[in-house]
């Protein structure tokens, strides 16, 4: 591509450890970030003014589920068996196009919210059907970086085998047996990738009762691929020994390596992400889905602390339903700030802008995808850029932008990227995506959707 010069930015975030720049220029030649600074900008051969903008690193959503963008606001109560009960029987009908066409509705809303890599944690796979290809090629054609996590489930949640097939639910569209799992998750890792497709794999939940072999055998998989293994990690009470820890029970059952990553968390405390982080593990809280399914509010602040592989990200659709990365991270502060009450305001720790940082380069390390999360020289050009001259930030003064993280925290209440760029490339311009024609998905996703779920 020609060089691209996005020039006279209202703020320029490169880092989010480091100030903004005003009136910020930002130099991009080749898919990569080549320069940045503050005035008059280098020639290019295109330019983008940038005045009225804030342009900061694309963010990177650790742990999501594409499949799920036809599953959106279902009413499912009760806790986390319950809502599984009600997703499972629609999931085990899904067909390969439901979900690409989940997997569009959900890459859309992530480019739409500044997202530019998604780490999908992916695991209906019917046997015989190829449930891969329908969200890689969803992805890629909105222009995103995909981790494809191949995931798998051996066994169900509690009694949910039992319930479904109580009622007639084909309870093998949902699950694999071990070997089967194994055998199709090494094909997946074999496929080729390139500079926006990465794999990896895990199982939807860590099989505990054989001790962990079945963990160890599919990291073993993944390690021979060159990748990493991810799952979700409560730990769910009563799989916990008298006196363990959650490290050590991970650890018992076949998860620590380095490299791996861990989702959810809720549980953890701060001690165990510390020591994940000192075996180079990420963590992903997932603000939305906690608070939706009744989690415990982790203690943010104190991992963050102990493990620079800490992420904040959106989760899959029947969980987290909005699926902007903006407005989760601003959910997450929020929620830390409840946590400590009027202390907040005396602790420096808790702000704005540490949250921002582990949802751009603190999830790029935890998924482990060097040159993403950052806009400095030699990095990736992902870019999110957002207005602050629209009604959204209307009444607030110049001066808001010397603690811009604070102005986007106040003020943002869910308006669209003005702009997004991968590797260079516009995903987003104008606040309209390049790559979907939206009023067909939105009428393609409405009918799977009642189909489904009726």
């Amino acid at each position: 591509m020609a060089e691209l010069v996005i020039h006279h930015a209202s703020a320029l975030v490169t880092d989010w450890r480091e100030p903004a720049l005003r009136d910020g220029w930002l130099l991009i030649a080749d898919g990569l970030v080549r320069g940045s600074g503050t005035g008059a900008p280098p020639a290019a051969g295109e330019s983008l003014n940038a005045s009225g903008l804030v342009v900061m690193p694309g963010f990177v959503a650790a742990h999501h589920h594409l499949y799920q963008g036809v599953s959106r606001g279902v009413h499912a109560p009760g806790g986390l068996i319950d809502w599984l009960d009600v997703h499972y029987r629609a999931w085990a009908r899904m067909t390969a196009e439901d979900v690409g066409t989940g997997a569009l509705v959900s890459s859309a809303l992530a480019a739409l919210g500044g997202c530019t890599t998604i780490a999908g944690f992916e695991y209906l796979h019917p046997a015989g059907e190829d449930f891969v290809s329908p969200v890689v090629d969803a992805v890629d054609a909105m222009g995103l970086r995909l981790l494809y996590v191949r995931g798998c489930a051996p066994r169900l949640e509690g009694p949910l085998v039992q319930r479904l097939e109580k009622d007639g639910v084909d309870v093998s569209r949902l699950v694999e047996t071990e070997s089967l799992a194994l055998q199709r998750t090494a094909e997946v890792l074999a496929r080729p990738t390139h500079d926006r497709l990465r794999w990896a794999a895990g199982p939807t939940t860590p099989v505990v009762d054989d001790g962990g072999s079945f963990n160890r055998a599919l990291d073993q998989v993944a390690q021979e691929a060159g990748t990493s293994l991810h799952t979700h990690f409560h730990p769910i009470p009563g799989t916990v020994l008298e006196g363990e820890s959650a490290f050590e029970m991970a650890e018992r059952v076949g998860l620590v390596r380095a490299g791996n990553w861990l989702a959810h968390g809720s549980r953890l405390a701060a001690a165990d992400v510390a020591r994940f982080g000192s075996h180079q593990m990420g963590v992903v809280h997932n603000p939305s889905c906690s608070a939706l399914l009744g989690y415990p509010t982790p203690p943010l602040v104190e991992w963050m602390s102990g493990n620079d592989r800490v992420a904040v990200s959106v989760d899959g659709a029947a969980s987290n339903d909005r699926g902007g990365m903006l407005a989760e991270t601003q959910l997450a502060w929020h929620m830390q700030r409840a946590r400590f009450g009027i202390a907040a305001d005396g602790n420096a720790t808790c702000t704005p802008r540490m949250v921002l940082d582990a949802a751009t380069r603190g999830a790029a390390r935890a998924i482990n995808w060097d040159g993403l999360g950052v806009l400095s020289p030699g990095s990736q050009a992902d870019i999110a850029a957002w207005s602050i001259r629209d009604v959204g930030f209307a009444g607030s003064p110049q001066s808001a932008l010397t603690d811009l993280e604070w102005l986007l925290f106040r003020c943002y209440s869910g308006q669209n990227a003005q702009h997004v760029f991968v590797g260079g490339e516009p995903v987003v311009l104008e606040g309209r995506l390049v790559g979907a024609d939206l009023d067909s998905l939105v009428q393609k996703a409405n009918q799977a959707a009642t189909r489904l779920y009726g």
